[in-house]
């Protein structure tokens, strides 16, 4: 069977990232709907007209549309991608699931801004039996399936601690790292938020200091966009260490052996490296999709795994509000 997709926003994750000479692998939904063998793209959306006109040249895609509302009700895709700026998420998802014909949405983090809207969103899509996936990518990276089993293998023995560094906002980009977190470690039951770089934006780039049921804690350290890009995890166990290093297209893996320089004391060493690892999660994220849609199930990365990310975002920033720590919701 095909299933019908269509695209609302034609920017880099939309479809530019595929025309990236630097970009390795299946890396936007455009892209991934193309290779898929069981999706066809027949339609794209985007307000801006040269970004919507190049990206139907670049799939060969006649319908193209600047209202996402006009192009459901015309089309009425299976799949929709939603891969706008994160202020516009809540909306068209919720016109998404309203729409006849839908099966399936597939969306850039955050489902929403506040709580509130996110449960709404996966409450209605749950309501309808609509498939909603989050694109949390590192969750479609096949190198990251395989680290959690690592862990939980126990790998690298308990896990004491975590630390990591991020830019470009707590709830654009922090939520990745949360997610990454919850999905490697588990549940957060208590935050810190702190604004330390003293960002004038709707969405500033805050540490946060997290702790888990397991008795894990972790540090975030946000960092200035303008300087670079960053997104790191290291992950502290009794047996070893895990770096999650270049946003996770790289991680080392570290052995606890007998120090060379003191006799009694035992060090870390790299043992291994994993390289390209974050190849194709696109095209994996929309095969995880078709699979829910065939066999039923839920995805890699489901709508409740975006609101938990969320909330704890969002409990970073009422805590950094505040001065004093935030317990999440399901730890009250």
């Amino acid at each position: 069977m095909s299933y019908r997709a269509a695209i609302i926003g034609c920017g880099k994750i939309g479809s530019e990232f595929a025309d990236d000479p630097r970009v390795k692998g299946i890396y936007s939904h455009a892209g991934a709907y193309a290779a898929w063998p069981e999706t066809t793209l027949v339609a794209v959306c985007d307000s801006d007209p040269e970004k919507l006109e190049g990206c139907g040249e670049r799939w060969n895609v006649a319908a193209r549309y600047r209202d996402p509302q006009r192009m459901l009700a015309e089309q009425r895709p299976d799949i929709v991608s939603v891969c706008t700026p994160d202020a516009t998420h809540y909306d068209l998802i919720r016109t998404a699931i309203a729409t006849p014909g839908v099966r399936a949405i597939l969306t850039e983090k955050p489902l929403a801004l506040e709580l509130s809207p996110a449960q709404e969103l996966v409450r209605l899509a749950y309501e309808r039996g609509i498939v909603l996936a989050v694109n949390y990518s590192r969750r479609y990276a096949n190198s990251h399936l395989w680290l959690k089993e690592f862990l939980q293998s126990g790998g690298i023995g308990t896990i004491q601690t975590i630390s990591g560094y991020y830019t470009k906002g707590t709830l654009h980009n922090g939520t990745h790292w949360f997610d990454l977190a919850r999905f490697l470690v588990g549940e957060v039951s208590r935050v810190w938020g702190f604004d330390v770089l003293k960002e004038d934006s709707p969405d500033p780039t805050l540490d946060a200091f997290l702790e888990f049921y397991s008795g894990a804690s972790a540090h975030l350290h946000g960092c200035d966009a303008k300087a670079f890009t960053l997104f790191e995890m290291d992950l502290m166990g009794t047996r070893g260490r895990v770096r999650a290093l270049d946003s996770g297209h790289t991680l080392e893996l570290y052995d606890v052996v007998d120090s060379p320089h003191y006799t009694g004391y035992h060090t870390l060493v790299l043992k291994d490296k994993l390289e390209d690892g974050l190849h194709n999660v696109l095209l994996n994220a929309v095969g995880d999709v078709v699979r829910c849609l065939n066999e039923g199930g839920q995805p890699r990365c489901s709508g409740v795994d975006g609101i938990a990310a969320l909330e704890v975002a969002l409990a970073v920033r009422e805590s950094a509000r505040l001065g004093r720590p935030t317990i999440l919701g399901h730890a009250a």
